[in-house]
């Protein structure tokens, strides 16, 4: 494939599933000051920590299958069946054995909210993996339009139980739990590939074969829920639930940078694994789409670090204007993270998933670590900041252990000169007001429109082109 349909390829994936993924995020981002008007920091931290928990427990519980799943599918086609089937047998014995016990504990140790905690775990599970298996049959259409589905019914309910019928906390959890299932009904019905399934044989060699596959995303998964969750149990542990609370809206801003890269590299993974090979050719293209990727990155960043303190200011309650000072270094790990996402198709490429775990288990000790140790002096400061390290670690060691396999040339100059430019815009605006913010975000986005205005003006005429067919 020439590098011209490729940049097709890829901006077609990513303008596809920016339909679900950004729609998503954005109609749950703008439910969030709400939040703050009607919820006590202590109660959405606790809704926090139970969310997180889930996040945590998901790769234990389904042992990453639905990333096997897709790999084999999409390049098993027309013999998706079996490994369809086996997908699902796995996920529901596991879903099973869970519940219970999690149930049985309940008995002994009260699990705050624990059937609301179970309906979640599972029906985020089962969702989750009928979104990859939708990315592998390649129905990135419902993949995208389920998730916003997803949001639309979520953010719908949270606001008429939460705004309107006052319920607090438990609207949340109600909310949550209705607007899974019901999305995983719309998908049912919708994709026939994902009923037709045989339960008859035990396909055991496909699990097997599977799961030798992604056991090794289990601990890189959990090192991924070190750096980007676990700072709420330390927060919680060494500071206080209202805490947690204004943390997790603090994490809400930069959410929207995380999905613009969430559906990026869902696109460039379909392409890479489809079309890519160790070659010239395919180092060279992987070297210019990271350039753009880390141009418009930055630049993102720099308008938003600003921009997101002054924002805040204006539409968060009293209670929670302080989060708008830690969103600096947050911003500067989601790109580390969505950069380390980048890389990680060296791994997919071979199949060989046990570097990705290694790689993700550096950055999270360096996380943990940093956050036991400063968290006392620096209070929240800490878990911003190790977020951000974390994500750094992980994507220089990546960088380093795939330059065999799949090297990505970056430019250390020009790189570096971005990344020192976003640390010193992330500390500063910790003492910046309200004027010297609105200069900043002008003049970062004069800076944001030249730098990339050849890679905008490339994504403005697809967009253009797929509106006219």
């Amino acid at each position: 494939m020439s590098s011209s349909k490729k940049n097709k390829a890829l901006l077609t994936g990513t303008i596809t599933y920016a339909i679900g993924s950004f729609g998503t995020k954005f109609l749950n981002f703008l439910i969030v000051p709400l939040y703050t008007y009607f919820i006590l920091p202590e109660d959405l931290g606790d809704y926090d920590l139970l969310v997180t928990t889930v996040s945590l427990m998901s790769p234990l519980l389904t042992m990453k299958i639905s990333d096997a799943a897709y790999r084999w599918i999409i390049k098993e086609k027309g013999n998706e069946i079996p490994y369809i089937s086996a997908t699902y047998k796995l996920l529901l014995r596991n879903c099973l054995l869970c519940s219970l016990v999690l149930i049985g504990i309940n008995f002994f140790i009260p699990v705050w909210h624990c059937y609301y905690f179970i309906a979640i775990l599972v029906g985020d599970r089962i969702l989750e993996c009928l979104q990859k298996l939708l990315r592998g049959l390649k129905n990135q259409i419902l993949f995208a339009s389920s998730g916003l589905f997803h949001t639309t019914v979520l953010v719908g309910l949270n606001f008429y139980k939460v705004c309107i019928l006052k319920q607090g906390v438990i609207a949340l959890l109600q909310s949550n739990a209705i607007s899974l299932y019901a999305t995983i009904v719309l998908i049912l019905i919708l994709e026939k590939r994902l009923r037709k399934v045989d339960f008859k044989p035990n396909y055991k060699q496909h699990q097997i074969d599977m799961l030798h596959y992604s056991i090794p995303l289990v601990p890189s998964a959990l090192s991924w829920w070190v750096m980007g969750a676990s700072d709420r149990y330390v927060v919680r542990m060494f500071i206080n639930s209202a805490a947690n609370g204004i943390y997790s809206v603090a994490h809400k801003f930069p959410s929207i940078l995380q999905v613009i890269f969430q559906m990026f590299n869902n696109a460039w993974t379909d392409m890479a694994l489809a079309e890519l090979g160790k070659s010239e050719q395919s180092e060279e293209y992987t070297k210019k789409v990271f350039q753009q990727l880390y141009k418009l990155s930055f630049g993102m960043v720099f308008v938003l670090i600003p921009l997101t303190k002054l924002a805040m200011n204006v539409i968060l309650s009293d209670s929670y204007k302080v989060a708008s000072i830690y969103t600096g270094f947050l911003y500067l790990g989601t790109v580390f993270q969505g950069f380390s996402s980048f890389s990680s198709i060296g791994y997919l490429q071979g199949k060989k998933t046990g570097g990705a775990a290694k790689t993700s288990v550096y950055g999270a000790v360096v996380n943990l670590g940093i956050d036991l140790i400063c968290i006392k002096f620096i209070g929240l400061f800490a878990a911003a900041l190790s977020t951000f390290v974390g994500f750094f670690v992980m994507w220089v060691t990546r960088m380093k252990d795939i330059r065999e396999v799949f090297p990505i040339r970056v430019n250390w100059k020009v790189f570096g000169a971005y990344l020192i430019t976003g640390i010193v815009l992330a500390i500063g605006v910790i003492w910046t007001n309200n004027t010297v913010d609105i200069i900043l975000s002008l003049i970062a986005g004069m800076f944001f429109f030249l730098d990339n205005r050849n890679s905008l003006k490339q994504v403005f005429q697809m967009v253009k082109r797929r509106k006219k067919v």
